[in-house]
């Protein structure tokens, strides 16, 4: 075993801990390879040279290349839960800076790698019919943001129907103005857009509940 700086002699790593390292690299390999160089060249070559790591090693401990892009399903939703957790306990609370901290996280969030490789497996997964990934994106994305929109505005007297709305209008704007980010040739912080939808958000979030009757319809 050879000294460490110290002059002690260095610890050697558990298998455990070798493991996790080595699944590390295989998870941020793929990330980047989706990134950088497309979907459709995210191959188990390509993985493998990027990681380090032979791919006997990686289905040794993944099983397959379908499970390393279900890591990175996870990936993603570890690193949107981390992001929405710190948002959380960091806003102010009240109703519009609740929903103007959770819109900021979103968008950053967004625009991270982990983020774009998920939205480049949403489009592989329908047209390739993986149903298996399909079923995992689909309840790590509607489940998490469910339960976090919840967690914001719990305290709050909101509707369901009010944060179901809020909710889906405001992911689908910030994922367009994701998508309208990769067309630009130069980058675009969309701060009058963004500064809109957290007016608009915070509206809808204070709409009263249409489907319960009226007072002038109970007294009927």
């Amino acid at each position: 075993m050879s000294p460490s700086k110290t002059g002690k002699p260095a610890q050697r790593r558990t298998q455990e801990e070798r493991s996790a390292t080595t699944r590390e690299n295989v998870i941020n390999a793929a990330i980047d390879c989706i990134v950088e160089e497309g979907l459709h060249n995210t191959t188990a070559a390509r993985i493998a040279a990027r990681s380090g790591v032979t791919w006997g090693a990686i289905v040794h401990q993944f099983g397959d290349k379908d499970s390393v892009l279900l890591a990175v399903i996870e990936r993603n939703a570890e690193v949107f839960l981390n992001y929405l957790t710190t948002a959380l306990q960091q806003s102010d609370p009240t109703l519009p800076e609740r929903m103007h901290a959770l819109i900021d996280v979103t968008w950053r969030y967004i625009n991270e790698p982990a983020a774009f490789a998920f939205n480049e497996l949403v489009i592989y997964n329908r047209v390739s019919k993986n149903p298996r990934m399909m079923q995992q994106q689909q309840e790590m994305t509607n489940r998490q943001a469910e339960i976090m929109w919840d967690k914001f505005f719990s305290e709050f007297d909101v509707t369901p129907a009010a944060l179901e709305n809020a909710r889906n209008y405001t992911l689908a704007t910030l994922l367009g103005l994701s998508i309208l980010r990769l067309m630009s040739p130069r980058p675009h912080a969309y701060l009058n857009e963004i500064a809109t939808l957290k007016k608009f958000a915070v509206q809808l979030l204070m709409q009263p509940d249409t489907t319960a009757p009226s007072r002038t319809a109970r007294a009927r």
